[in-house]
């Protein structure tokens, strides 16, 4: 007896999503030397069973990538109140993701994360077009927040920062959690 379509699909969705995220955890640790045995070993799936969603290691690559930034939209929106209906909602939810402590951005933004592994595969230049499309993506994003451009990119950046000194010596909590308020005024309209 066959399973019913629906859960073909999901199965199918689960496997993906799970040699995704093998892929994520392989190449932050072992970069360009993780192989796709490894990954799929990860992944708990057969070798040809990664190949038969990822027919290139270039192709896992590059959805490697658009893997990571559909994750980093997820965690942005998650901490996103929707009930603050005024200007810098958006910008809010980006620095209580980048400084709250989100276990998958700390990892992907660390300075030995997945995005510095992804930089140094070749294949990943093969993703220009994805990253073109997904910064001017973030950049509409802020532009539409209703905070002066300048000061979006001042909290940006500065919350991106934060998350790379993050579990370093130079960041204590208590650093973390003053850095983390005063972006968070920075967003409230008083201040413009």
């Amino acid at each position: 007896m066959t399973p019913p379509e629906g859960e073909l699909i999901r199965d199918r969705e689960r496997t993906r999503r799970a040699v995704l995220e093998a892929a994520e955890l392989a190449f932050e640790q072992r970069g360009a030397k993780a192989s796709l045995a490894e990954i799929a070993a990860l992944a708990g799936v057969s070798k040809s069973g990664l190949m038969h969603h990822f027919r290139t290691r270039e192709e896992l690559i590059a959805q490697v990538i658009e893997h990571s930034v559909g994750r980093a939209w997820e965690e942005v929106r998650a901490h996103v109140d929707l009930s603050e209906n005024r200007p810098g909602k958006f910008t809010r939810g980006y620095v209580r993701a980048f400084t709250g402590g989100s276990e998958y951005l700390t990892r992907v933004f660390s300075p030995s994360g997945l995005l510095a592994a992804l930089g140094t595969l070749e294949a990943a230049e093969s993703s220009e077009v994805l990253q073109e499309a997904d910064a001017r993506a973030w950049n509409e994003a802020f532009d539409a927040d209703g905070l002066p451009p300048g000061r979006a990119l001042v909290i940006r950046y500065a919350a991106e920062g934060l998350i790379a000194a993050m579990h370093s010596p130079y960041l204590t909590p208590e650093q973390l959690t003053q850095a983390r308020e005063e972006l968070l005024a920075l967003t409230e309209v008083e201040q413009l």
